[in-house]
């Protein structure tokens, strides 16, 4: 199956069980329409709703087993393969940085419902940002938010939250 069917079967199972969840990372992106290969569908549930989308994608497929890594604090993280494509579950996203742990505020009303929930790409501007390597794909989305309005209420929310000083201020040229 590719990445496109398998989300669709995901997403059909996720709504049907009324979890509260959205897409991000680089299916995001291509969302967008920026030059990115999805390989792998990223995830990110509602805390009060991890429990049942675990089971329910164990049930769809195989449950990988987990590397330790002292970047990501999530509450919530499980990767899964289901019909060949790599699944990524968050709930509880934080992220660590030099100067304290970033606690991602998941919010239903930022999804943004356009066939498939998508996350607000916003969110995923600032969670780049915390995650050695992506500066190309920050770059990207700054230059989709150069020609379309920024979701400044949702960017304010993010930049009140714990976050290094250089992100902060490359939240304030899109607020000022």
């Amino acid at each position: 199956m590719s990445i496109e069917q398998v989300l669709e079967k995901v997403v059909a199972c996720l709504q049907h069980e009324q979890i509260q969840f959205a897409i991000g990372g680089s299916l995001l992106l291509h969302h967008h329409g920026l030059p990115v290969t999805a390989r792998d569908i990223d995830l990110v549930v509602a805390l009060a709703d991890a429990e049942r989308a675990l089971l329910l994608l164990s049930e769809m497929g195989t449950v990988l087993e987990q590397d330790e890594t002292s970047l990501y604090a999530t509450e919530v993280f499980q990767e899964f393969i289901i019909e060949g494509i790599d699944i990524d579950l968050m709930s509880g996203l934080q992220v660590r940085h030099d100067e304290g742990v970033f606690v991602y505020p998941f919010a239903e009303q930022t999804i943004n419902e356009t066939g498939l929930p998508f996350m607000s790409l916003v969110d995923w501007y600032v969670i780049y940002q915390l995650i050695p390597g992506r500066e190309q794909k920050v770059t990207m989305i700054e230059d989709v938010f150069t020609k379309q309005e920024v979701d400044r209420e949702r960017l304010e929310q993010l930049r009140r939250r714990v976050l290094p000083k250089a992100v902060r201020n490359r939240i304030d040229q899109w607020l000022n």
